[in-house]
């Protein structure tokens, strides 16, 4: 199903130009005071600022941490999501309710800055559900709309459940080490490696959408799609991964966590290019590669290679923004994400198409793109694990591999297929995007082709890598030529919804059966001694109430009698 247009007619409650560009100062106005914060720390230097003692706040420390990795992170996010509100005026410009919008994606922000940059891990917490929310209010925007409700509904339920890994983790984590401050935990010898990597890797699954709690990415593309960019490429989904870079030194002792994290990175980025691959919509087929690209990023973590995850990290988060952003400028040519209703924009849409053109060939691998040489450095950390460097046994990092290497030739064929579909074939209707959307998109391309520079290039690997890519691309394009079509794997589209049946019918099952037996224990266990209490009660006040008749002279009798009784008592005993 295509994800409907999101620019809605004039309404009278749109915002002003004038209006929405004052969040755009807002977010530039964030975006300078974290970039003058984490520029100094990307030439390898590191700081660790306390503001509130633990003491002085329930024991949570208000405390930074940043080093390089924290740095490129913060620019990432913040410069994608001044992208997204500058490119959003024009988007959404007539949007009645642009204001909340544009200020849920400042405090979107300010949940991701949270998440890198803090040094406590109740802190890291609150910026990770202030993320969680957002995300919740901005996939429902659109709540008039059934798909946007749902959609936001599910993410909401599935990351939330998955996030009570992450509470219980870090409460072990402050057991074992004495401390909630990340610096100090990963300065001592790691413990608990397995305990606390599991439940963190619960929490991670969930926020990052691997499998087996994935389905939620696809399903929330009824959002905004500027927002769909900042999810996809520099907040939300970009933080499971960072958490388990941050916390690798203490996690990647555990070789069951490191094995089970390989093992779901392989099944989610073979699953999510076999689905991207047989996708109709473009957003959808975008989302299913993000979950596919997550899944190459963990599987650099399972190696042990924190560096060649976060990497893939940075260059993924400039390429599938701008495939987002562009997505974005197709829909307001065509008036919708499905690829039915595009082709041959290349001639209307040049500047779309040339920048869009280099977002798939980085998505698909192809050089000079950032996309090429960061893949290459995960194929070469998994490569180095299967000769005995590193966490994961040797079986185990060349089984993952062969899988990344079948999922770099699914890669390069969706990434064709979705570029020829869209701007190739029969021609229809449409017009560049405005100024304010084409730039946004026009920075990110040159971005994806600036951050291959100092990018190590892995010549072995990088001949196989580019080898599997071109005949990705060769197969699809032979396909096209012969078909007049590349739809590769449209027969198993309808498999996708199959996918959700374990939430939809086998946990329902299963918990209707388990809330059956407990309300039938709270019925007849529990509730037993309530009534019963209820029924001596009852009884003791009907016995009582036979001598409460309301009869003054019953009582006079009474009290008479009682005092003879007494009083003859008396004189017997005296």
């Amino acid at each position: 199903m295509s994800a409907p247009s999101d620019r809605l007619a004039p309404p009278p409650g749109s915002v002003a130009m004038a209006t929405r560009w004052s969040y755009v100062l807002v977010t530039g106005a964030l975006a300078v005071v974290v970039a003058v914060w984490a520029v100094p720390h990307l030439d390898g230097g590191s700081s660790t600022h306390v503001w509130v003692q633990g003491g002085d706040l329930l024991g949570v420390s208000l405390a930074t941490h940043l080093d390089p990795l924290a740095a490129q992170v913060l620019l990432l996010a913040v410069g994608v999501g001044l992208l997204v509100q500058i490119y959003s005026t024009a988007y959404l410009d007539r949007h009645p309710r642009y204001r909340s919008y544009a200020l849920v994606i400042i405090l979107f922000l300010l949940g991701m800055i949270a998440v890198v940059a803090a040094d406590d891990l109740f802190v890291l917490l609150i910026g990770w559900e202030v993320m969680g929310v957002c995300s919740y209010l901005l996939i429902g925007h659109e709540w008039e709309t059934p798909l946007a409700r749902s959609g936001a509904a599910k993410a909401f339920l599935m990351t939330r459940v998955a996030d009570l890994g992450l509470l219980v983790g870090i409460l072990v984590i402050g057991q074992t080490y004495g401390t909630y401050r990340i610096s100090e935990v990963l300065a001592q010898e790691p413990e608990n490696a397995t305990a606390i990597g599991l439940l963190l890797l619960v929490a991670v699954i969930g926020k990052s959408a691997q499998f087996p709690l994935h389905t939620w990415l696809p399903d929330a593309m009824p959002g905004p799609t500027p927002i769909t960019a900042l999810i996809h490429a520099a907040t939300m989904v970009a933080a499971g991964v960072y958490l388990i870079a941050r916390l690798l030194p203490i996690l990647s002792p555990s070789t069951l966590v490191m094995t089970v994290l390989a093992v779901i990175a392989a099944i989610t980025m073979l699953l999510g290019a076999v689905f991207a691959l047989a996708q109709n919509d473009l957003k959808r087929a975008l989302a299913w590669s993000t979950v596919s690209q997550l899944a190459l990023m963990f599987a650099a973590l399972a190696a042990g290679d924190g560096e060649a995850g976060t990497d893939h990290l940075l260059s993924h988060g400039a390429f599938k923004a701008l495939l987002f952003l562009g997505c974005g400028c197709l829909m307001h040519a065509a008036g919708s994400s499905a690829l039915a209703a595009m082709g041959g924009l290349r001639l209307r849409l040049p500047v779309t198409f040339w920048t869009m053109t280099v977002g798939f060939a980085a998505l698909a691998g192809v050089v000079p793109t950032a996309g090429f040489f960061t893949k290459d450095s995960v194929l070469e950390a998994l490569h180095h694990a299967g000769e005995g460097d590193g966490p994961l046994s040797a079986g185990w990092a060349y089984a993952v591999l062969i899988v990344a290497l079948v999922t770099s030739l699914l890669t390069a064929m969706y990434a064709t297929r979705l570029w020829l579909t869209v701007f190739f074939g029969e021609p229809v209707k449409g017009h560049e995007a405005p100024r304010a959307m084409i730039l946004p998109i026009v920075l990110l391309a040159l971005a994806t082709l600036a951050l291959s520079i100092g990018q190590p290039l892995h010549l072995g690997i990088g001949l196989l890598s580019t080898a599997i890519t071109a005949a990705g691309i060769g197969l699809v394009i032979w396909w096209w030529r012969a078909r007049g079509s590349a739809d590769v794997l449209g027969p198993l589209l309808p498999l996708e919804r199959r996918l959700d049946i374990p939430y939809a019918r086998w946990l329902p099952a299963a918990m209707g059966s388990t809330s059956r037996a407990v309300v039938d224990l709270d019925r007849d266990g529990v509730d037993v001694y309530s009534r019963e209490s209820a029924t001596f009660a009852g009884l003791a006040s009907r016995v009582l109430a036979l001598v409460q008749s309301g009869n003054v002279q019953r009582y006079a009798t009474v009290i008479a009698a009682g005092v003879i009784v007494i009083t003859a008592a008396a004189v017997i005993w005296s």
